[in-house]
């Protein structure tokens, strides 16, 4: 019986490797090359695009750009309608292969129902280093406008379907003398009132403080801050920005805690009780403070005083004339 001899695979195998090689190597030179990144881009985000009223929502822009640009990012803190900005920051700039990404975040909160668009943010570039080919030296980036909807915590038609109504009470027998317990309670809260009754005879009911008072007790609170502290320095914008607000509200009834700079000034037009001169005062002390607080502006030392001294200034010259002749009759005496 003759033996078989075995198949010598090896040329064929060899074969098909290279053939397997020039496919791959049609397919790699048939396909595209992979597009370059513009020098610059930017784009927008929220952490939510749905929240209910109070909620927090997150804010951020990113621009991403070559090492030889420099961009500027615009603050778009009075183009955020509806929602009130908590608090604002920046990313430390971050460099990987040639690009560099910066970042900025907002705090919004959601204080009313309905749906907000959230508007374009429009990135100015130049080139500083040596320009490629076809790029230009100047341009502008946009982000997407972003929709964001909130909704109310209460469920459609305001009732709260899911509140289960109490349960009617069930007597139970007991051995627990609940008639001497009851009266026993009874009697003292009878004589805790009597005595509220007889303290409060004796007792003034001090008024409530007027807006400027309110004012000066919190201007008078912000003389303490570390202005050595850049970061206590905008908490410091922040806090004095609020307090001539509420002090403005309280005035003159205008809902200044709740409003942009722009919408304040228009409001203050033809406002009674509010000559032209403080108006002025009022309008160049709220664009200054927003200068800090979302466009990153490191005031100098006579800056922060000047800033204090013009919050002092408006509530002294605007505070009601009757009360300000009788601080200074109670001085005098």
């Amino acid at each position: 019986m003759r033996r078989s001899r075995p198949l010598d695979l090896r040329p064929s195998c060899l074969v098909a490797a290279l053939l397997l090689l020039a496919g791959c190597a049609a397919e790699q030179a048939q396909s595209p090359p992979a597009e370059p990144k513009p020098p610059v881009e930017a784009r927008a985000a929220v952490d939510r695009a749905v929240a209910t009223t109070g909620d927090l929502i997150t804010y951020r822009v990113t621009v991403e750009h070559d090492a030889g640009y420099e961009v500027e990012v615009p603050e778009p803190g009075a183009e955020i309608a509806g929602f009130r900005i908590v608090d604002v920051g920046r990313e430390e700039p971050k460099e990987r292969a040639g690009r560099i990404t910066v970042e900025r975040w907002y705090r919004l909160r959601a204080d009313l129902v309905g749906s907000y668009v959230l508007p374009p943010v429009t990135v100015e570039y130049r080139r500083t280093g040596a320009a490629g080919e076809g790029e230009a030296a100047t341009g502008t980036v946009q982000t997407s406008a972003i929709f964001v909807e909130v909704a109310s915590v209460l469920p459609e038609g305001g009732d709260a379907t899911d509140i289960r109504d109490i349960k009617p009470l069930r007597q139970s027998p007991s051995r627990v003398p609940w008639g001497w317990i009851v009266g026993g309670a009874l009697g003292l809260a009878a004589i805790a009132a009597a005595v509220v009754l007889l303290r409060r005879r004796h007792a003034a009911v001090a008024p409530p403080l007027p807006p400027h008072e309110l004012a000066f007790r919190a201007l008078d609170a912000l003389r303490g801050a570390d202005f050595d502290d850049p970061a206590a320095v905008r908490r410091f914008y922040f806090a004095i920005s609020e307090v001539v607000r509420a002090y403005v509200e309280g005035r003159f009834g205008l809902n200044a805690t709740d409003l942009t700079t722009e919408e304040i000034v228009v409001g203050l037009e033809g406002l009674p009780g509010l000559p032209p001169d403080p108006e002025r005062e009022l309008e160049t002390f709220l664009s200054h403070t927003d200068q800090v607080k979302f466009a990153a502006h490191r005031p100098s030392e006579e800056e922060i005083r000047g800033t204090y001294e013009r919050a002092l200034g408006f509530v002294e010259s605007t505070r009601p004339v009757e009360q300000a002749g009788q601080a200074e009759q109670g001085v005098a005496a």
